[in-house]
């Protein structure tokens, strides 16, 4: 359940967000396959370091494998200052290893390490990991194979190990309690040491929650904090972009769709959800029963969508080879109250706020407000009119 994942891309547009997913998606399913005994290591190694458990030393190493276990064993038990000396890495700044060897050292981050030198200074080496997480739901260490480079008396390239399904069904599970603030930073490496502060404060409510969630519950959890309002929390289980505060601006097309339901007061419920496919990720197909102000106007009941939701074992909802998010396609609401409004408007004195609203192409935070403010008027008439 192994996986290495550098810091989230700058990046903006549709083809770099793809990018983006394509890369959580692989790593996703690189860790269903750890799960089911699938290996990920390319060779076996010969070399063997001791573990990286022991005490940290300052002094000189004598050749490149001592190089790595003296870098490793600084790393992982928080001397940050010995670790940021043999580590010159091109994605981490001293000042990130000293933070991550903070982080490493609270939540008992242990790598055992076993290398095999290709030629001067290349390694390949086997990085399984563990920390309190791995530990609390009994996970091994998994079996990752990565390269590693020393030149110079330094390392210049290492693959750290993440867990990252721990770590986001971690956030799934606080995004789920309404308890993520302070965890956008924690998803993917390197870390800073307030992660474990986070995550050991709440380890065992996890683990609880780890043993008991049914994938209909997230679901439930993705669906209510769209409709409900929080456009970061809703992104995270909606599995579309971890961490980046930018998809959540005012102007996101996400963050306007959210704030119009919100400003509906719309209620959505999941219920009758059937497993059509299961292991380590699941496809759902489910009811979702929406409604909002205009139906209690007019004493509607909710309306009725059939869904199917991919639900990835990280506790997320998982996206379709063409990363298109659950929201993008068969979007549950009532259409037949939103095309009356669009009637009532367009045939009234409200054409012209109803099309500079954008209520025709998109749900926005000013179409939700000009329905609100005609909302007894638009009763009276759907009344008369149907």
């Amino acid at each position: 359940m192994d996986d290495l994942i550098g810091p989230p891309f700058e990046e903006s547009g549709d083809k770099m967000r793809g990018l983006r997913l394509a890369g959580i998606a692989a790593a996703l399913l690189v860790m269903t396959a750890c799960q089911s005994g699938g290996a990920v290591s390319t060779t076996e190694s010969t070399t063997t370091s001791a573990p990286a458990t022991s005490a940290p030393t300052t002094s000189a190493p004598d050749g490149d494998l001592d190089v790595i276990e003296a870098g490793v064993a600084a790393f992982y038990s928080g001397d940050a200052e010995r670790a940021a000396e043999l580590f010159e890495l091109a994605d981490r700044t001293d000042d990130q290893i000293r933070a991550e060897s903070a982080y490493q050292a609270a939540i008992g981050g242990r790598l055992s390490l076993s290398c095999t030198e290709s030629s001067a200074g290349k390694f390949t080496c086997l990085t399984p990991y563990q920390n309190a997480m791995t530990d609390a739901i009994g996970e091994g260490g998994g079996h990752d194979t990565w390269p590693v480079v020393v030149e110079d008396g330094v390392i210049t390239q290492f693959g750290f190990t993440e867990h990252t399904g721990m770590v986001i069904e971690m956030g799934a599970f606080l995004a789920s309690e309404g308890r993520l603030e302070g965890y956008e930073d924690c998803v993917f490496g390197p870390f800073p040491e307030s992660c474990a502060t986070i995550q050991l404060e709440n380890l065992d409510d996890w683990v609880e929650w780890h043993q008991d969630v049914e994938p209909a519950d997230q679901v439930t959890a993705a669906l209510e904090s769209w409709y409900g309002g929080n456009c970061q929390v809703a992104l995270f289980l909606a599995g579309t972009d971890f961490g980046n505060d930018g998809v959540c601006s005012t102007s996101s097309l996400p963050a306007q769709t959210i704030e119009y339901e919100s400003i509906l007061g719309a209620q959505v419920s999941v219920e009758n959800c059937e497993t059509t496919s299961a292991g380590g990720d699941s496809t759902l197909t489910c009811e979702v029963h929406y409604s909002n102000a205009m139906n209690s106007a007019v004493g509607k009941p909710p309306s009725v969508t059939a869904r199917a939701f991919d639900v990835w074992f990280a506790g997320t909802l998982g996206l379709p080879p063409e990363f298109q998010p659950w929201y993008e396609g068969d979007y549950p609401e009532d259409t037949e109250l939103r095309e009356s409004f669009r009637l009532f408007a367009e045939g009234g004195d409200l054409s012209a706020e109803y099309a500079a609203a954008g209520c025709a192409s998109a749900r926005t935070p000013e179409c939700a407000n000009l329905i609100m403010d005609n909302l007894d008027a638009w009763a009276a008439w759907y009344e008369a009119n149907g």
